[in-house]
């Protein structure tokens, strides 16, 4: 197993123009070595905010447990990532469609 573990987050978005019926919105992956994990919200390094905050509880050799926070404030976990496991979730609040997916994965 490689050393490199990322948490990986893919947030996504999407909602029908009612003007044009193109589909606005779309997905953003976040990663962040788990090296740099401290307990508490992820402060994800790439640029902007993602919809859903990522709530670390606990970081070990290979494992991270996390919860996640959605955009109508429903709190999804505690979830206990190993390499290759994902969580997800898909729901609509609003007149949009919201979904994330988090996973611990190896570089």
């Amino acid at each position: 197993m490689k050393n490199n573990l990322i948490l990986r987050l893919v947030d996504s978005s999407s909602k029908e123009c009612e003007v044009t019926g193109r589909m606005m919105g779309g997905d953003d992956v976040y990663e962040i070595p788990i090296s740099g994990l401290k307990l508490g919200s992820v402060n994800w390094p790439q640029r902007g905010d993602p919809d859903h905050t990522v709530h670390v509880l606990s970081v070990g050799k290979d494992v991270v447990k996390v919860d996640v926070r959605t955009v109508s404030g429903h709190l999804d976990g505690p979830f206990e990532l190993h390499v290759g496991d994902k969580k997800s979730s898909h729901y609509c609040f609003g007149e949009w469609s919201y979904g994330y997916t988090v996973s611990l994965i190896s570089e």
